[in-house]
């Protein structure tokens, strides 16, 4: 099988061909079909993010090792199924079409055995802790993480469930709560997406679907284009946030139709949350969701007098997950658009990703 490998920070992936695994007792292999390619590839080839007032290094992590191979949004065809694989009411079986939930924790502790394993401290987590998706074939530790895929479902689509699209279901289930009291409150709702590229995308579809229609979405980004296409899947209402214009004139804009009951921020810098702070109406609640790095610089008796709230969400559940694909499938959501790449191209894209000037998602294209 053919596989990438960052070797070392900052220095071309190296791509070598070593033998197809095989599966482990209650797991499966999975013959890749595509792999996204996500922001968060790009730290990790970095080997820093930003917390703040610090970077930190992913090597820091004792269970992090250098040659990695990255990639966690997966989607394939099962390949291998392990002999002692859980039967269950609809086992694995060779052929089947999955996407891959890479989130994996230690499967002994409250959160994992609750259904929180991505946020287990003791994390597994497929491209990270273990190999991931820069390789046409995976090994999957435990079969309930490899989800089947209905069939209306295309594998290219479904690469995405594992990280973008978990994540932006995980961030509008999270503000529901806040945008369901202020209907009960006012009849009404306002929620503030920022950031219009394929996280915003996909949030915006959701929360149309999941939320009443007296629920008002306005889309902030500083690209225009974006915000065309984000009128296009469902915003209501859009504000550009132009480089130039002040934070004051940014916040004054995006609240021409009232305080915020909601936002989600898929951007997260001190900027972009010290106006969501600010766009918050009384009881608001801001989802982080964005690692571009930075501090909040906001009054924190303002918390306390508007009764304001701020939660973060990592990725989200495998059970959510298989809720948010069969939303995709019940709803016939539209994906992002998509730029497939071949592996040995993936050096490369990493590189416009980080110059900004990547059009859609990333794809390693496994048939290409």
């Amino acid at each position: 099988m053919k596989r990438a490998q960052i070797v070392k920070p900052y220095e071309p992936l190296v791509v070598d061909t070593v033998a197809i695994p095989e599966p482990p007792p209650k797991g499966v292999v999975v013959k890749t079909s595509y792999s996204g390619v996500c922001h968060t590839d790009l730290h990790q080839w970095d080997n820093e993010i930003s917390e703040g007032s610090n970077l930190v290094q992913f090597i820091d992590n004792p269970d992090y090792k250098l040659p990695v191979v990255p990639g966690h949004e997966m989607s394939g065809i099962v390949h291998s199924v392990g002999s002692q694989q859980d039967q269950g009411d609809d086992p694995l079986k060779v052929g089947d079409r999955v996407a891959l939930y890479p989130w994996i924790g230690c499967g002994k502790c409250g959160f994992c055995n609750n259904g929180d394993s991505n946020i287990c401290a003791k994390n597994l987590w497929l491209g990270f802790m273990l190999p991931g998706g820069y390789a046409s074939y995976i090994i999957v530790p435990e079969s309930k993480f490899a989800v089947k895929l209905p069939d209306s479902i295309p594998l290219d689509v479904a690469c995405m469930f594992s990280c973008s699209g978990l994540t932006t279901y995980s961030a509008v289930v999270t503000a529901r709560p806040a945008v369901e009291k202020a209907i009960v409150r006012k009849g009404k709702a306002n929620l503030l997406i920022i950031g219009a590229g394929g996280l915003g995308l996909w949030s915006t579809q959701i929360a149309k679907h999941l939320f009443k229609e007296s629920t008002v979405i306005t889309v902030a980004d500083v690209n225009e284009e974006k915000l065309k296409v984000a009128r296009e899947r469902g915003a209501h209402e859009t504000v550009c946030w132009d480089p130039s214009v002040s934070d004051g004139n940014a916040i004054q804009e995006a609240m021409k139709i009232g305080g915020y009951d909601a936002i989600i921020d898929y951007v997260n810098t001190t900027k972009t949350t010290n106006r969501a702070f600010h766009c918050l109406g009384m009881g608001g609640l801001l989802v982080m969701v964005g690692l571009f790095g930075g501090q909040a610089q906001y009054s924190l008796p303002k918390m306390v007098f508007c009764g304001k709230g701020v939660q973060g969400v990592i990725v989200g559940t495998l059970q959510s997950m298989k809720d948010m694909i069969k939303l995709v499938a019940d709803e016939k959501l539209i994906s992002p658009p998509m730029k497939y790449l071949k592996l040995e191209d993936v050096t490369e894209t990493l590189k416009i990703l980080r110059e900004g000037k990547m059009t859609g998602r990333g794809v390693i294209d496994f048939n290409l």
